[in-house]
């Protein structure tokens, strides 16, 4: 761990980068596609994500079969606030089932194979929670509107946690990452973040999170409007200090450390694109090795994507959190995967070779 903070202050300080996915590559393996016997590019965006984790794993067939999803689970002092429906003994509750394997993103990750932890890194609770890996930093943030969520060494430990759950999926041979996190009010903190990091006002950057009634939604917007109100200008950095989690943190450190050790990540939702953005503003190039999966049904999403330059291929409107959406595109990238390996070439088929002439 002590190796991954010193890392994560070389990112910090501009001394360590990471480079651009290289466009050739990724033109080599959009050719192979043109080889296989149908109209050309007729799969899509799922060509070009295929291509795009094969490139970053740097092979030229996808490894889609070792696969984790890791979720980051903590607690948000800004729940005083009545933001949320719940309150924070849930996030222990559902973090311990994540674990289990017993929740939606827990049963889906069982079907498909995908191996599921679930990351302590800030539950509020007197006791370790079972089913899940203690890297607890502290119990909860405080209530931004009041202090500071987290102190600048508690961020960067968070960072370092996310980093070095990356480092350790791939040493133990993950060649895929989803992102996942879960934390009651967590969608008020990363609202608050997304606009900062947008510059956008309440009312777009504020939705129901898991699902709040009328009076909560206006309530919710007034606490965003008002941390909004707080600072003219904060950096990357200073926004997650002062407003998010420390599940959003580390899940954030778990993006760059995609990007670090080449492994691609499959973002989830609003929650995983506002960290990505914040990943992309602390480590240059981390948005290239992001796969992404659907556009949440949380309002300021679609802006997320834009800003990130990422095309979710999945309009669900959904807000389950814990990394569903992220699982849902592997079934859809297997597929691509069976296409691109066994259906026959246009040499084998007895079709003549189609010509691409959009690209013309």
């Amino acid at each position: 761990m002590e190796e991954t903070k010193v890392i994560l202050d070389d990112i910090l300080e501009k001394r360590k980068r990471v480079s651009p996915v290289d466009p050739a590559d990724l033109r080599r393996i959009k050719k192979a596609w043109d080889a296989v016997s149908k109209p050309i590019g007729s799969l899509g965006r799922f060509e070009d994500l295929y291509a795009r984790i094969a490139v970053v794993q740097k092979r030229e067939h996808a490894d889609l079969n070792h696969m984790r999803l890791v979720v980051f689970c903590g607690d948000h002092g800004i729940v005083e606030e009545g933001v949320s429906q719940s309150g924070q003994e849930v996030t222990r509750l559902c973090a311990s089932n994540i674990g289990r394997g017993l929740t939606t993103a827990g049963v889906m990750a069982g079907a498909l194979g995908v191996d599921i932890v679930s990351v302590d890194v800030g539950i509020n609770s007197p006791e370790p929670v079972p089913f899940t890996i203690d890297r607890r930093i502290k119990n909860g943030t405080l209530n931004f509107l009041k202090d500071p969520a987290m102190s600048l060494s508690e961020c960067k430990e968070a960072l370092s946690v996310g980093l070095e759950m990356a480092r350790e999926s791939g040493k133990e041979g993950y060649t895929c990452l989803l992102a996942g996190e879960m934390g009651i009010g967590n969608t008020t903190a990363a609202a608050v973040m997304a606009g900062y990091l947008l510059d956008l006002d309440a009312e777009t950057v504020t939705g129901r999170g898991a699902g709040l009634d009328d009076a909560s939604l206006k309530k919710k917007r007034a606490v965003v409007a008002q941390a909004l109100s707080m600072y003219e200008k904060l950096s990357p950095l200073e926004i997650c200090c002062r407003f998010g989690g420390l599940e959003l943190a580390a899940m954030t450190g778990f993006m760059m450390g995609g990007a670090l050790y080449g492994i691609p990540v499959i973002l989830d939702g609003m929650l995983n694109m506002t960290c990505a953005l914040l990943a992309e503003g602390l480590l240059e190039y981390t948005r290239e090795y992001m796969i992404p999966s659907h556009m949440s049904r949380e309002p300021v999403a679609v802006k997320l994507a834009e800003k990130l330059g990422l095309d979710p291929v999945i309009y669900g409107k959904m807000a389950v959190g814990e990394g569903a959406g992220a699982l849902m595109l592997v079934p859809e990238l297997r597929l691509a995967d069976v296409v691109f390996r066994e259906a026959l070439k246009f040499g084998d088929s007895g079709v003549d070779q189609y010509e691409d002439y959009e690209e013309k």
